[in-house]
């Protein structure tokens, strides 16, 4: 035998907890009868009036009561198999027997004189054994109990011990009739007519109060009463106790104490038999809410089963199901009409399904079909040729494998779906992010480099139309060549971050890409957010493709820069690293062994749970409508699954985000030399007396140099406060000619706003090197006026006319 629990789903009688409410009627019980005995005890020898019937129908209670409480204890190890159950059945089930032996041995009961037995000493020493059953069934129950394990019988065995419990106690019972026929003669006398007096004189009847006490106090000790069961069979002891107190001082048939004995008896043996039939009352009520509950689910689980049929064919998804003993295959007719057959096909295994795979996938997909054993899972992307029009198709295939008793893979169940158009977009997608990406980054550029134009463009314009005046035209071209210089190094690393889009692997120091994309890494965050880089000079190579990999870098600084508003720090760091089988076993397309580690991280405000668990999801974006496309990081995780790494989010809410790439390392030397070329930079657009509001010098200077020769008298403020402070004055200003983009927290949309406040009659001009995209929250109103920058100075007159009228 060994332990363990029977059902640990369904309460019984016997594993229950014994309430408040089941303990304070147990107490209510043995009180009354206890006080019952005690208050006949002084009566127990009196005469009764005779009973002629009392007998025979007392001792088929017995038989009744005793039969249906064995049958119900051994109904109850079939089920449970508990080894303490079939203990007290065929304990019961004794009882039984030799109560319905004592009825055969009263006179006159179910025919003339005795059927068993010849005297009274047969039918005393019968109820003296029916009266010891009970208390030896106790004393194993409770020592099996004590330690409140449920201890059961092997499956196998449970009906062979039984039957073999059974027959022992049928043996027993017929033993016991033996002794008390033909033997009776050698046991100790105990009655002389219907006197019982020797019963006690003898000490019989004492011993059989002991015993019952006995086995009483150990069944209290050795369980606490733990359960309902255990708690209703010391009360049935506690009244056969009862019964003997009253009996043995009657000493007699007939009186008040054999009476009240009598039905004490029946009580005691009643009480199991009436706890059982209340628990027969729960258990149908019980089964008949299970049975509604069942019903409800099964309601749930039809809808369950629509719903789901319903999404399939929304989504165009086939499911299908394979026996892998037979080959016999379930499919739905979405699963063949992705393959390309308008009817469904007779029959379909996986020799079928390879058929359809193109030549170059075949082996790989054969090989996910031969793991799923051990797996359990199938998830495998492939290409097809559609058996309709023969075209290239691109599948989707997810399954999980089911179990037999012996932990053998027999069925796979899962979907299909054609991820043609998907990948398509997803290509096309990925390319539009790619040139997001870099608008994101230019649009940095832009505003700087388009005032360096502006400056080339005017300086250059005036030389031309007055060559003669020597000191003025190198002064202008000296002016133009700084500016020139200055965008010369800015295109220089546009252009190297350029070419690098077309897909070329190379084996490369991730320090190097880094190092020499620092500046434009600065640009892309802005002002307010420190970049750090934290690189390992002992660096392993990688082998990538360099555009891709400053791609995902920028994405992930545009994501940490939003997610720093009011500034930060950006760290990049890289390392050496080893994964380990235990860290990537929830990924086994990862293998185990030496990376480089890119790790970018922000002290920005984090992410929760539930952004965590989504944010490789393409399309999935916590930015505004037309603030993002939801593919940088869905670019991130391509990129560095292509290049056979792994890609893991760690963040905290309110703590900040670190996003790390673990890279292979590459057994190959560093290519030393990378190419160059241009990269295209977004179209930039930039206003009597003028005041000319603009931060950037050079461009000030070429400006009022412009304005100087079309014949207008000028003013200059370099922010927006010192352009307030002269609109606020007494001087003559017709027109504010102002960048939109300015340092100090008002930029010349809002100056323009205070301006027509303070000079209601006020005519402004705005010049800006950003497109009105580009300045996003800035944007300029469709009533200002915006020269685009560069400008020359034909274009700026143009301009100044139009606004003048």
């Amino acid at each position: 035998m060994h332990a363990t629990s029977a059902d640990p789903t369904l309460e019984t009688l016997a594993t229950a907890r014994a309430g408040l409410r089941q303990r304070l009627l147990a107490g209510l019980v043995s009180l009354v009868f206890g006080a019952v005995t005690l208050a006949l005890l002084p009566f127990a020898n009196l005469p009764i009036p005779p009973m002629p019937g009392f007998v025979p129908v007392y001792q088929s209670a017995l038989v009744v009561v005793y039969g249906l409480t064995t049958f119900l204890f051994l109904t109850q190890y079939r089920r449970t198999r508990s080894a303490s159950l079939l203990v007290l059945g065929t304990g019961s089930l004794y009882v039984t027997l030799v109560v319905f032996l004592q009825m055969l041995s009263f006179p006159n009961v179910l025919a003339p004189g005795r059927i068993l037995g010849s005297g009274p000493d047969t039918t005393t020493w019968l109820w003296t054994f029916w009266h010891v059953g009970p208390p030896l069934c106790a004393l194993p129950y409770a020592i099996l109990e004590g330690d409140g394990r449920s201890r059961t019988v092997a499956p196998a065995r449970a009906a062979a011990v039984a039957l073999l419990a059974i027959a022992a106690t049928v043996a027993a019972a017929a033993l016991t009739a033996v002794v008390v026929t033909r033997y009776v003669h050698l046991l100790p006398k105990c009655v002389e007519g219907d006197d019982y007096w020797l019963l006690t004189t003898s000490g019989v009847g004492p011993a059989v109060v002991a015993l019952t006490v006995l086995a009483l106090a150990v069944l209290c000790w050795t369980t606490r009463l733990r359960t309902v069961l255990q708690l209703w069979l010391a009360v049935s002891l506690l009244l056969l106790v009862f019964d003997n107190m009253i009996t043995l001082p009657g000493a007699a048939r007939g009186t008040v104490g054999w009476f009240t004995g009598r039905l004490e008896a029946l009580v005691a043996g009643f009480i199991l038999l009436g706890v059982y039939l209340r628990e027969v009352d729960f258990l149908y009520a019980r089964a008949e809410a299970t049975a509604q509950e069942r019903e409800a689910r099964r309601a749930e689980l039809q809808l369950a089963r629509d719903n789901l049929a319903l999404a399939l064919e929304a989504a165009e998804m086939g499911d299908w199901e394979l026996d892998l003993r037979t080959g016999f295959s379930r499919r739905t007719p979405r699963h063949d009409a992705i393959f390309g057959y308008r009817e469904p096909v007779e029959s379909w295994d996986v020799e079928t399904f390879l058929g359809h795979v193109v030549p170059e996938d075949r082996d790989a997909v054969r090989t996910a079909l031969e793991g799923v054993g051990g797996s359990g899972r199938l998830d495998l992307n492939c290409r097809i040729r559609h058996a309709g029009d023969g075209s290239i198709r691109r599948i989707t295939v997810r399954g999980k494998a089911y179990r037999d008793e012996a932990d053998q893979a027999r069925t796979v169940a899962g979907i299909v779906m054609d991820t043609t158009h998907q990948h398509e977009a997803e290509e096309r997608l990925n390319q539009a992010q790619k040139m997001e990406a870099i608008g994101q980054l230019t649009g940095g550029v832009a505003h700087d480099f388009n005032n360096l134009l502006t400056v080339i463009v005017g300086n250059l314009d005036m030389i031309v139309r007055k060559p003669d005046n020597a000191q003025r035209v190198e002064r202008l071209a000296a002016s133009a060549m700084t500016a020139a210089k200055r965008g010369a190094e800015v295109t220089e690393k546009l252009l190297s971050f350029s070419r690098r889009q077309v897909l070329r692997p190379e084996t490369v120091n991730p320090n190097r890409l880094l190092e020499d994309f620092r500046a434009l890494l600065q640009r892309a965050v802005g002002e307010t957010i420190e970049v750090r880089l934290d690189l390992d000079a002992s660096l392993d190579p990688v082998r990538l493709d360099p555009g891709q990999f400053e791609s995902a870098v920028l994405n992930l600084a545009v994501n940490a820069r939003d997610a720093m508003p009011g500034g930060g720090t950006l760290t990049v760091r890289t390392c050496n690293a080893h994964l380990d089988a235990h860290e990537i076993a929830d990924r086994p397309d990862v293998r185990p062994g030496a990376y480089v580690l890119v790790s970018v991280s922000d002290t920005g405000h984090g992410m929760d749970d539930a952004t965590l668990a989504r944010a490789f999801e393409p399309f999935f974006t916590t930015k505004d409508v037309g603030k993002g496309t939801g593919l940088g990081l869905s670019q991130v995780y391509g990129f560095v699954r292509q290049a056979g790494g792994h890609a893991q989010i760690k963040s905290e809410a309110g703590r900040g985000t670190s996003i790390e790439l673990y890279l292979p390392r590459s057994a190959e030397k560093e290519a030393q030399n990378r190419p160059d070329g241009p990269m295209p930079l977004r179209r930039a657009a930039s206003g009597e007396v003028v005041l000319v509001v603009e931060d950037e010098p050079a461009v000030l200077e070429m400006a009022v140099e412009s304005l100087g020769e079309l014949g207008y008298r000028t003013l200059t403020a370099t922010q927006a406060e010192q352009a307030l402070e002269r609109l606020g004055g007494p001087e003559r200003i017709d027109i504010m000619f102002s960048d939109v983009v300015m340092p100090g927290g008002m930029n010349g949309v809002q100056l323009s706003v205070e301006a027509r406040r303070l000079r209601p009659g006020l005519r402004v001009l705005l010049a800006s090197g950003y497109t009105g995209t580009a300045l996003g929250e800035q944007g300029v109103p469709a009533d200002l006026p915006l020269l685009s920058k560069p400008y020359r100075r034909d274009e700026l007159a143009n301009k100044l006319r139009v606004i003048l009228g």
